[in-house]
């Protein structure tokens, strides 16, 4: 019997050599992604306290329209810290997380100068905006001026 080798244009397939070299390609590209994609992603996390708290200016400066002084709202949402604050309760303000048991953050207002000022806070849990970064919790404030900032920034303080 006689073997006879076909020619290199019928050849099928990928040598070892070239499926080993896409698959490291792969990796690499793989490697570059995956850190983006969770900062990403806790930046998107943070969007719920930005947003709950822009909620809250609202319904503060309504309150304060009202009643000529704002409100002290006691901690509500934060269902994910494992530690909810009462999510049932209607405060003075009507501010409410929805859904509670799936809030990332715990919000809180306090005021001062006479309740002529307040300053509302959202504080998540240490690693839960930024997943395997145990070390940061994620705080974000807003004040009667609608100025809004970080009191500590996981994303910022994880990398």
């Amino acid at each position: 019997m006689v073997v006879r080798k076909r020619p290199k244009s019928l050849r099928q397939g990928f040598s070892l050599i070239e499926l080993m070299i896409v698959v490291a390609i792969i990796g690499i590209l793989a490697g570059l992604a995956v850190p983006r994609f969770q900062s990403f992603q806790a930046k998107a996390r943070q969007s719920e306290a930005k947003t709950n708290l822009a909620h809250m200016y609202t319904l503060e400066q309504s309150y304060y329209g009202d009643n000529e002084k704002f409100a002290v709202v006691a901690k509500t949402g934060g269902g994910v810290l494992g530690a909810a604050g009462d999510c049932t309760a209607t405060n003075v303000i009507g501010f409410r997380v929805t859904p509670c048991n799936k809030s990332r953050y715990a919000y809180t207002a306090t005021t001062a100068n006479s309740d002529t000022e307040f300053t509302g806070n959202a504080k998540s849990g240490a690693g839960v905006i930024v997943a395997g970064c145990a070390s940061f919790t994620d705080e974000w404030a807003i004040d009667h001026d609608r100025n809004m900032s970080a009191v500590v920034d996981a994303v910022t303080s994880c990398n």
